[in-house]
C-alpha cells in the first residue's frame, strides 16, 4: 500500500507521455490511478512490451501506481455489471485486469459498476449479488480491494448492496463530485455511512444540475459545491489516509495540466494542515 495521503491523478495508459509525466512530477505528483488497461497492454508479447514501457516511464519519474480504474469488456453494451447479457464477458475481462494489476502490485481496483438504483431486490438482484461475491473472492485471493465508484446510487442503496455482498475487501472509490452531477445525496452522507470503506478519493468538484438539466457540471477542484476542503478534513478525521486521486475530466492538454497542478497544491496544503493539527 502507498504511504499516507499520497497525491495522485488518473492517467489513461494511451495518454502516457514523458512530457506529461515530467510536468506532473514537477508539479508535485506522487502516485497515479491507471486506466484503459485493454488488450493493447494485457495481451501477448506486444502487451507485455507496452506495459513494461509504461511502468518504466512512471518509475523513471518517481511516480507510483496505487490503483487501476477498470474497463468493461470490449464489444459489450449496457450498464456496467447490471446488464445480465453482458455480465459474463465483463466479469471475465475484470478478472484479467485484476491479474494484470496483481503483476504490478496494484491493490485497489476501481470500477463504475452500473446504475444499481433501479434493479430492485428480486431474482435478478440476487444473481448480481452472487456474481459480485465471486468477483470479490477472486480479488481477495489476489490480495486486492474491489472499489465501487460512487455515482447515481443513493447512500441507502449502497448500504444495502454492501451488506448483501458482505465481503471484507469491498470498498468505495469516493467521488464526491459524482454525487452532485447525478443530483444525489450530499457527499458528507457517504462519509458518515462509509468512512471505514473509503479507500480512495477522487478529488473532483461539481455543481448540481439547474434549470431542468439532467446532470450537473464538473468544476475546478475547490470551485464547486462539494465543500471539498471540509469534506476531506472530516474524512481524514475519521481515519482516512489513502490516496488522493485528482480526476479532471478534460481532454489531455494545457487546461487539464493547469487544473491538475492547482489541485495538487490545494491537496498538499490540506494534507499539511491536517497533519500539523494532529
Amino acid at each position: 500500500m502507498e504511504a499516507m495521503l499520497k497525491i495522485g491523478t488518473l492517467l489513461r495508459l494511451p495518454d502516457l507521455t514523458a512530457e506529461n509525466i515530467s510536468f506532473l512530477r514537477d508539479a508535485g505528483l506522487e502516485t497515479c490511478q491507471l486506466a484503459r488497461a485493454n488488450d493493447e497492454w494485457m495481451s501477448g508479447v506486444n502487451g507485455a512490451s507496452n506495459t513494461q514501457k509504461a511502468f518504466k516511464m512512471l518509475e523513471d519519474y518517481g511516480i507510483g501506481c496505487v490503483s487501476l480504474f477498470m474497463m468493461m469488456a470490449p464489444g459489450t453494451t449496457g450498464d456496467g455489471f447490471v446488464t445480465e447479457e453482458d455480465r459474463t464477458a465483463r466479469m471475465l475481462f475484470a478478472c484479467r485486469q485484476l491479474l494484470w494489476a496483481k503483476k504490478h502490485d496494484i491493490s485497489y481496483i476501481t470500477c463504475h459498476v452500473g446504475n444499481l438504483s433501479g434493479i430492485g431486490d428480486g431474482a435478478a438482484y440476487k444473481r448480481l449479488v452472487q456474481d459480485f461475491q465471486q468477483l470479490l473472492s477472486f480479488a481477495e485471493e489476489n490480495g486486492q480491494y474491489f472499489l465501487f465508484e460512487t455515482g447515481p446510487e443513493p447512500v441507502a442503496g449502497l448500504k444495502k448492496i454492501f451488506a448483501d455482498i458482505d465481503r471484507p475487501n469491498l470498498g468505495l472509490n469516493f467521488d464526491p463530485a459524482n454525487m452532485l452531477i447525478y443530483n444525489n445525496d450530499d457527499p458528507i452522507e457517504v462519509v458518515k455511512a462509509f468512512a471505514n470503506r473509503i479507500k480512495i478519493v477522487h478529488c473532483k468538484d461539481a455543481k448540481r444540475p439547474v434549470n431542468g438539466e439532467k446532470h450537473g457540471k464538473e468544476t475546478v477542484l475547490g470551485k464547486g459545491d462539494t465543500d471539498f476542503a471540509n469534506l476531506m478534513r472530516t474524512l481524514m478525521s475519521n481515519g482516512f489516509n489513502g490516496p488522493l486521486v485528482i480526476e479532471r475530466e478534460l481532454p489531455p492538454g494545457p487546461e487539464q495540466r493547469k487544473d491538475v497542478a492547482e489541485a495538487i497544491k490545494l491537496l498538499d496544503n490540506l494534507r499539511k494542515g491536517f497533519i500539523q493539527s494532529k
